[in-house]
């Protein structure tokens, strides 16, 4: 992966560096409040469908699985970015890991509302 060359100005780069600084701790802080709610909603969640008896085993595969998406992730991203040269297209292609947790959890919500009865 090359660095682009720089073709503007001092001030332009300058211009863009404030901007991109403010939009960093704009998502730092909206990630900030909102990270550790999702995680506890996720894990409750989590335990209203799995069945009481068996809940050790269910977290124990769901703390694996958390470790394993933090590997996946950062690799999927270090894949596509390096392939396409852009980082742009490694960020996009976490869509795909959001496309099937979307897919997992419909599945598994009809198949929980089926047991409801």
């Amino acid at each position: 992966m090359r660095p682009m060359p720089f073709c503007g100005t001092s001030a332009d780069y300058d211009g863009a560096l404030g901007f991109s600084t403010t939009l960093f701790w704009i998502l730092s802080v909206l990630v900030g409040t909102s990270q550790g709610g999702i995680q506890a909603l996720s894990r409750s969640f989590f335990g209203k469908l799995i069945p009481a008896e068996k809940s050790n085993e269910y977290f124990g595969f769901f703390d694996i699985f958390g470790k394993f998406a933090a590997v996946v992730g950062p690799a999927l991203y270090a894949v596509f970015a390096d392939m396409t040269g852009r980082s742009s297209t490694g960020i996009l292609s976490l869509i795909l890991l959001f496309a099937i947790g979307w897919v997992i959890l419909f599945v598994g919500r009809k198949q929980f509302a089926d047991l409801q009865g």
